[in-house]
C-alpha cells in the first residue's frame, strides 16, 4: 500500500496506482460567496493550474476526485458552470479523471464531459484501498478495506500565537478506526483529506469533537486519537491533546 501526501499539498499520491487524489475542490464557491454579498477574485483558474502541475509533478495518469468537485447547490450559476468545464477540459487531456460524488456534485455529470467516470456515492475500492466523499455511508466493499481515505470534512487546526492572532492551517486527520454493528468489518484505519478548495476549513480541535458525516457523527474513528499533521508534514500529536488552543 504505497500512498503518500504529496509534500505542501492536499493531495496524495496513489504510487502503485499511478493516480493523484483530491477532495473538495468546491468550484464555483466565489460565485456563491458573491450571491451573499461577499466579492472575492474567482481562484478557479490559479486551482486547476495547481491540480495540473500535481498531475505532472507525481506522474499520475488517473485523477481521482474525492467528492464536492462542484460547490452552488441545487442550481449551476454560469460561472461556475465556465469555470467546471474549463477544468474537466484541461484535466481530461492529461489522465483519466474518475468521481466520487459529494453532497455538492448534483447536475456534475451534465457538465463532465462523457469520458469522465462516475463513480457510485457509496464509495470505491481503488487497488486495496477503500475511497469515500464521507457524505454517505460507504458500501460494505469500502469497509473491507484495511484503510479508508474520504474528504467532507474540511478537517483543519486552530491556534492562537503569542500576539493573539489566530491561524487555522488545513491538516491531515490518521484516526483508528472502531468496529460497528453496521459493518461486519470495518478498515483498520481513517484518513480524512484537508480540502484542495482554499476557502475550504473547519476547526476540529474543539469540543466536542465531532464530524459532519456518518462515519465520525456515530463514532466509526477514535477523534480523540486522530493524529494531526500539516500538509509539511509536521505532527502536532494526537487531537485529543490539541483542544481550544486559545481559540
Amino acid at each position: 500500500m504505497n500512498i503518500v501526501p504529496v509534500h505542501g499539498s492536499a493531495a496524495l499520491h496513489f504510487v502503485d496506482e499511478s493516480a493523484l487524489l483530491l477532495s473538495d475542490l468546491h468550484y464555483g464557491v466565489e460565485a456563491e460567496m458573491l450571491r451573499g454579498g461577499v466579492w472575492i477574485p474567482n481562484r478557479s483558474t490559479a486551482r486547476t493550474e495547481k491540480v495540473l502541475k500535481l498531475i505532472k509533478q507525481t506522474k499520475s495518469k488517473r485523477l481521482i476526485l474525492l467528492g464536492d468537485v462542484k460547490h452552488q447547490v441545487p442550481h449551476n450559476s454560469k460561472q461556475q458552470r465556465t469555470d467546471l468545464e474549463q477544468f474537466f477540459m484541461a484535466t481530461t487531456r492529461i489522465a483519466t479523471v474518475e468521481i466520487i460524488p459529494g453532497n455538492h456534485d448534483g447536475g456534475l455529470k451534465n457538465i463532465a464531459p462523457s469520458d469522465v467516470i462516475f463513480h457510485k456515492s457509496t464509495g470505491c475500492v481503488i487497488g486495496n484501498i477503500g475511497l469515500s466523499h464521507g457524505h454517505a455511508w460507504p458500501s460494505q466493499e469500502v469497509m473491507n478495506s484495511e484503510l479508508l481515505v474520504m474528504g467532507h470534512e474540511h478537517p483543519a487546526l486552530s491556534f492562537r500565537d503569542r500576539l493573539d492572532k489566530l491561524h487555522s492551517e488545513p491538516c491531515w486527520l490518521r484516526a483508528p478506526m472502531i468496529e460497528h454493528e453496521k459493518y461486519d468489518k470495518v478498515p483498520k484505519q481513517l484518513i480524512v483529506m484537508p480540502a484542495f478548495g482554499e476557502l475550504a476549513g473547519r476547526t476540529m480541535n474543539r469540543e466536542p469533537l465531532k464530524g459532519l458525516g456518518p462515519i465520525l457523527r456515530n463514532g466509526l474513528a477514535d477523534l480523540s486519537k486522530a493524529r494531526v499533521e500539516t500538509l509539511e508534514g509536521l505532527d502536532f500529536g494526537e487531537l485529543g491533546s490539541l483542544i481550544d488552543l486559545r481559540l
